[in-house]
């Protein structure tokens, strides 16, 4: 049978330290020496995907910031994207704002370039932030406010001490083409995270599209978190993390080791018969 392996990354493929593990990386390498398929879908940009996993060459296009992007990391050729529109992106930043949340807004322009949207630069963490994106070849643009957004936005995002961040999914019900995705931040204690992007951008409909380009009959998807629900739910498998939430491991074909376990590459070695 034809099958597709599908990877979220923060708190699955990767572990606790924000890194791809010897044992995981040796297992994937045993994916690609069977002749399986797998990628990746995650809420990372790019660059992002790119910083965590450096040395990894991937077969088949991977699924970005909830599946809002379709881009092929090997090629930098996009696939599929799916701003926002720029009503609402001025409405959620302007709310934000206004919740003492200083959001980051990436954009993409009509030549697919990606860029970065910031109120001023105004603090040691924002500053080593738009560095990392300019070596990246992301150009960040500094504005005094949230009146107007280029018109391309593909997500507006936040790393914040500031809990309000959980109390956006409510704030912003009543935009009906948002999606929002909040969350205590895994890598640093006390921190929290914000994800906003379009609400037609999922996880699960990004899957199914790069499925249907590959012809394979059968999907298998692993994750650990709320955005990855939607992939869940259309897979033929799905396996969450043992660390994962509650809500996943409900609809999960069964829950595997956690991240910081290696339970990717153990369930793998003991699915398709490879040694670690």
């Amino acid at each position: 049978m034809n099958e597709l392996l599908v990877f979220d990354l923060d708190g699955t493929l990767l572990n606790e330290h924000e890194q791809l593990s010897p044992v995981t990386q040796k297992a994937l390498d045993q994916l690609d020496r069977l002749g399986i398929n797998w990628t990746v879908a995650t809420g990372r940009m790019p660059h992002g995907a790119r910083e965590a996993l450096p040395n990894l060459v991937f077969k088949h296009p991977q699924a970005y910031k909830n599946g809002v992007l379709l881009w092929d990391l090997n090629e930098d050729t996009v696939f599929s994207k799916i701003p926002m529109s720029q009503q609402d992106a001025i409405e959620v930043c302007q709310r934000l704002y206004a919740k003492d949340i200083k959001p980051w807004v990436n954009t993409i322009d009509h030549e697919d370039n990606i860029g970065a949207v910031i109120t001023g630069i105004t603090s040691d963490k924002e500053k080593q932030w738009s560095d990392y994106l300019s070596s990246q070849g992301i150009r960040v643009q500094q504005q005094s406010d949230y009146s107007t957004l280029p018109e391309h936005v593909l997500n507006i995002f936040a790393a914040t001490n500031n809990p309000a961040v959980l109390d956006m999914s409510e704030e912003l019900a009543h935009l009906d083409g948002v999606a929002v995705f909040a969350g205590p931040d895994m890598y640093h204690a006390g921190g929290y995270w914000l994800d906003i992007h379009h609400s037609s951008g999922t996880k699960g409909d990004a899957v199914q599209l790069i499925k249907k380009q590959l012809g394979a009959d059968k999907t298998i998807c692993f994750g650990d978190s709320d955005n990855d629900i939607s992939m869940f739910e259309l897979a033929d498998e799905c396996y969450a993390m043992g660390q994962g939430l509650d809500e996943l491991k409900a609809i999960a074909t069964a829950t595997i080791g956690s991240n910081s376990e290696d339970g990717i590459a153990h369930f793998l070695a003991q699915r398709y018969g490879f040694d670690l």
